[in-house]
């Protein structure tokens, strides 16, 4: 036996007390007594008067306090939280720069620099232009080194609450300029850095969420409605490892006499497509064409495969090889009134890979389909199929076809570089970058890395009850929850009903995010059928009524 073919179809102060000081100070160095902890060079007091430190724990309260108040209360209440820090110790301090006169140099380089600078997050309103326009007028009128610092320092904390990152980091840099090898100025500075990046962080999370809302938002009923509708348009070829799910069914009997093994009396057996063979069913129960282009061995199984495929409406190019086995999974089931019990599963399957003679037979009956099909989706089971050959010639066939090629794979995704999706499931995710995603963050860094890794043009991570992630070049995460949450009964298969679903969607017209959405919902459907299960346009626009996307 060679090969055999059908062909194919369609986030109450007290006042604060008057203090005389010849310096224009800003209120959070005179609050925060820098005066006592930055002594004036000219003074030479002992080093134990000289030199104080105040508690920085509660510098770092104030710091967080500045995140969550709105500026108008913001300049008062660190004043009055500052009034309770007292110093603590001696610290030992050298001054890098003597005189005032290079001090004002750098000042005035510094000013000019940041006047070049435009906002880096949104426009001032009046009342924060007027804030840093004082707080930088103090600083200009400084006297002292000790003032320099304060008021150098208090400007940063303006800048980085208002947003303003680019300028905070120049501020900080002058702050550092002033008194480089200080402890106490690189300890405040580095509380500086740690709530702006933890602002920074909670505005991208916000962005994030506003931004996948938004994206949500463009969901509706209506238009997935006509989306499902389309499904039945699409045309595509499934290349890869073909399998019959086999289910032998049977009726306790008694234990055997030979081994304390259960008897089962056989009632059915039924063959169910399975693999790659269950992508192309979910293709065409939906509505959809599908050729399938797989190996089988020659075997009577290899029958049972043509005739399992033609019975679901599926064309079909078998390529015989008799190395191998048809790759068959047998699940025995015994049937005890409406309780059905899996009691073992045989496999028979050739792991090696397919030789060179297979790969031309495949790729000869691929460039014959490719033509009249709009996409290709590659599906490796591990069972040989898949090789680096395969994978080569279906890039340049599809290129040429300009064929849409989408990969179902388990591991090795470097392999499909230049591919328009991979769909892999978060424990293959896990395994092949080697980290948990068990946070919004290491989503994000898992899906860049995948995208890196494999070069595709996108990735769908599914996520079982967490829901499904979509990374594109050039755009943001989209995801999405499950739309059933509630009635899963079984998963098996739910990936080939995902790939399938949404490559239909992507060849008919819908954009990324819809056609996600419709693997989802269909994802939902199958997940409460017992087995390896497909779904329908009927089943599909009954269960979308019943999300709560809008209209």
């Amino acid at each position: 036996m060679d090969s055999f073919s059908r062909p194919k179809d369609k986030d109450d102060s007290p006042e604060r007390p008057k203090e005389n000081n010849p310096s224009n100070s800003s209120p959070l160095s005179d609050s925060l007594n820098f005066t006592e902890v930055y002594p004036d060079r000219m003074k030479k007091e002992p080093p134990a008067k000289r030199f104080d430190q105040f508690d920085l724990q509660k510098m770092s309260q104030v710091s967080k306090m500045l995140e969550k108040r709105t500026l108008e209360h913001k300049i008062d209440e660190v004043v009055s939280q500052a009034q309770n820090l007292k110093p603590e110790g001696t610290l030992d301090s050298r001054v890098s720069i003597e005189s005032i006169a290079s001090l004002k140099e750098l000042l005035k380089k510094t000013l000019e620099s940041l006047n070049e600078d435009s906002d880096d997050s949104f426009p001032l309103n009046p009342l924060e232009r007027n804030a840093v326009k004082e707080a930088t007028q103090s600083l200009i009128e400084s006297g002292s080194i000790r003032d320099f610092l304060s008021n150098s320092l208090y400007l940063a904390f303006l800048y980085q609450y208002l947003g303003c990152h680019t300028k905070y980091k120049k501020t900080v840099q002058l702050s550092l300029s002033i008194d480089p090898n200080n402890t106490l100025v690189q300890s405040i500075v580095h509380e500086l850095q740690e709530l702006n990046h933890l602002q920074r962080s909670s505005k991208e999370s916000q962005n994030y969420t506003q931004t996948n809302e938004a994206a949500v938002a463009m969901l509706s009923k209506s238009a997935l409605r006509k989306r499902i509708i389309e499904l039945g348009r699409g045309s595509i070829i499934v290349l890869g490892d073909l399998l019959i799910d086999e289910l032998l069914e049977g009726n306790p009997e008694r234990i055997s006499r030979e081994a304390p093994v259960l008897i089962l009396e056989h009632v059915a057996t039924t063959n169910i497509p399975g693999g790659a063979a269950n992508t192309a069913n979910n293709i065409t129960a939906l509505g959809g064409k599908c050729h399938a282009i797989g190996v089988c061995g020659e075997d009577d199984y290899a029958r049972k495969m043509a005739q399992m495929l033609e019975r679901h409406g599926i064309t079909y190019d078998l390529v015989a090889d008799s190395t191998r086995p048809t790759t068959v999974k047998t699940r025995i089931l015994s049937k005890s009134h409406s309780l059905m019990q899996q009691l073992l599963r045989l496999d028979r399957i050739a792991h090696h890979s397919i030789n060179d003679a297979i790969e031309r037979k495949l790729l000869e009956k691929l460039e014959k389909a490719a033509s009249g099909h709009s996409a290709i989706i590659l599906s490796d089971y591990k069972a040989g199929t898949i090789t680096d050959t395969i994978i080569e010639a279906c890039r340049k066939i599809s290129d040429s076809n300009k064929n849409l090629l989408v990969v179902d794979a388990q591991n090795r995704f470097e392999r499909f570089n230049g591919c328009a999706l991979i769909t892999p499931n978060q424990p293959d995710t896990e395994a092949a970058l080697g980290f948990k995603i068990n946070s919004h963050e290491s989503l994000m860094h898992a899906g860049s890395l995948l995208m890196k890794m494999s070069g595709a043009k996108s990735i769908l991570i599914t996520r079982g009850p967490h829901g499904m992630a979509l990374f594109q070049e050039n755009k943001p995460i989209f995801e999405l929850p499950p739309f059933n949450k509630s009635e899963v009964f079984d998963v098996s298969g739910a990936g080939d009903t995902v790939i399938a679903t949404m490559t239909l969607a992507l060849v008919t017209g819908a954009r990324p995010e819809e056609a996600m959405a419709l693997g989802n919902l269909a994802a939902g459907i199958v997940v409460r059928k017992p087995g390896t299960a497909v779904t329908s346009q009927k089943e599909m626009l009954e269960a979308l009524d019943s999300t709560d996307l809008p209209f």
